[in-house]
């Protein structure tokens, strides 16, 4: 799958980088969605729900950083260090390299994939596409900014307030706006204000709509090709 790590720095050649065989993934062209939305806009709930029944595998970004900051390798202090101290940047080639090791570990027993929390800057997204594979669909969960703070205000239990609530979430939309700036084509825009079962239910049908699109598509461009080679074959006769 990869070998070992030899450099940790966004700004080194890409050779210098682990390497992966992707092809598993993109052998299978199992579905893959990004699922985006400021805190308190319900993103976890949907993505747990979607999971499940979609049995799709969820890959939470933060998860991944969180489990690799406690293991003893360059990059596992790397990312603990980034994590305590705000100041520093996990490079992006890093974030994506965790993506790659969990697709190629799930790939073999589930039905797509849904990539919480992803991506944070277009350049995480054009990685993402280059070396992974192509998105069906961008779902971004939208809610009224009261709302998401009062649900951060419980969830947080005392130890934020309105405004750090806000600076987050202002934070965040801004890097949603940059990180899905030319992918604009594949966003889907959903509220999140309603009961959660009621916003699952229009995230599965957009979901299903965007894959449904793309194997008819496939399958359209693989009958024009078929005819193709019969009229180029019949000409040989």
């Amino acid at each position: 799958m990869g070998g070992s790590l030899s450099c940790i720095d966004d700004q080194v050649p890409p050779m210098q980088r682990l390497r992966y065989d992707m092809t598993p993934i993109k052998s299978k062209s199992l579905p893959i969605i990004w699922l985006v939305g400021p805190p308190g806009c319900g993103r976890n709930t949907q993505a747990k729900l979607l999971s499940e029944n979609l049995e799709f595998s969820h890959i939470k970004v933060a998860d991944l950083l969180r489990d690799e900051a406690d293991k003893d390798t360059d990059r596992g202090r790397l990312i603990n260090e980034a994590l305590h101290h705000r100041a520093k940047k996990i490079p992006d080639s890093i974030v994506i390299d965790l993506i790659k090791e969990e697709m190629l570990r799930k790939s073999q027993n589930c039905k797509g994939f849904l990539i919480n929390n992803f991506p944070k800057n277009s350049k995480q997204a054009a990685i993402f596409i280059k070396e992974i594979d192509d998105i069906d669909a961008i779902i971004y969960l939208l809610c009224d900014v009261p709302v998401m703070v009062k649900r951060k205000l419980i969830q947080s239990e005392g130890r934020l307030d309105d405004e750090m609530i806000k600076k987050a979430i202002a934070s965040y939309m801004k890097e949603i706006k940059e990180g899905t700036s030319k992918y604009g084509s594949k966003l889907e825009k959903i509220r999140g204000n309603e009961d959660p079962n009621e916003v699952y239910t229009k995230i599965e049908a957009a979901i299903s709509v965007r894959i449904s699109t793309r194997s008819k598509i496939t399958a359209e461009s693989d009958y024009a090709q078929s005819q193709e080679n019969e009229s180029t074959i019949s000409s040989f006769n």
